[in-house]
């Protein structure tokens, strides 16, 4: 899934920046695990995926750069053990400052859904975190996460106040059913037969104005389908499935557990 954006209302001109030298690099950061299959006996009910990066997406040009960046961080709602969690890193090159506009910044899901990382219908009292300058050679995330617990009465109730990215996907709308694998069995998937896309688009500018902008782009795929269930959520309550099942920092992977009772068809 490869989507377009129409232009920020304000803006006057897209300034084209297509991949710099670095591009592939970065692309590559993100393809390079591979699951290796072991059998045993029964159909899974869980899945793990492991995304990829399409060679079509723009992680890199001359003036900026996107990761996908994963972080075990404190979780209030959790008491206090680390959650897994991935973020979306931006760094300027150059040697101005570059802002981000979250009002054009956007999430395209594996159904064409978008989500906007800001909208003033949605975040009208929260105006102050739509716009991100971006010093010289520095990096700054997309979004980050930020929770309390408020006391209320008996009862404790968690506050979001900033989300950071998540990579759940729907085993059904995917296609993937009960017993589609052994446990512990990998399918393999290439960017045009994936069963399931997902794609970031940052619009990004030299002028506070936006009056000039660019997109980075990060098209998203399934290119792995593991056969068990690595939640890899917590750290410290049980060990990490992560390291288990050998993935490094640029490794993003998310689980589904399928409760229907669809026959597994034959092969």
């Amino acid at each position: 899934m490869v989507a377009a954006m129409a232009a920020p209302s304000y803006a006057k001109k897209l300034v084209y920046l297509g991949a710099d030298k670095d591009n592939q690099k970065v692309i590559k950061r993100y393809n390079r695990y591979r699951h290796k299959p072991r059998f045993y006996p029964g159909a899974s009910m869980g899945y793990t995926a492991v995304f990829g990066v399409r060679a079509n997406s723009v992680m890199s040009t001359e003036e900026a750069e996107v990761n996908v960046v994963k972080r075990w961080v404190q979780d209030a709602v959790i008491n206090d053990q680390d959650n897994r969690l991935y973020f979306l890193e931006i760094k300027n090159k150059t040697n101005d400052t570059l802002y981000i506009d979250k009002h054009y910044c956007f999430r395209v899901y594996n159904n064409g859904k978008r989500y906007r990382y800001f909208d003033p219908d949605r975040d009208y009292d929260e105006t102050s975190k739509r716009f991100i300058a971006i010093p010289p050679h520095s990096k700054r995330n997309l979004s980050d996460y930020k929770a309390e617990l408020i006391n209320r009465g008996k009862y404790k109730e968690l506050k979001i106040i900033d989300y950071p990215e998540e990579f759940d996907w729907n085993a059904k709308s995917a296609g993937i059913y009960k017993g589609r694998l052994s446990i512990d069995e990998v399918e393999t998937f290439s960017e045009e037969n994936s069963p399931y896309y997902r794609t970031f688009l940052i619009a990004y500018s030299k002028q506070r104005d936006f009056s000039e902008y660019s997109f980075l782009t990060i098209n998203m795929y399934m290119r792995q389908l593991i056969g068990n269930y690595f939640p890899e959520v917590y750290q410290g309550v049980f060990y990490s499935d992560f390291d288990r099942i050998g993935g490094d920092k640029y490794t993003i992977t998310s689980c589904d557990w399928v409760e229907e009772n669809i026959p597994r068809p034959k092969r």
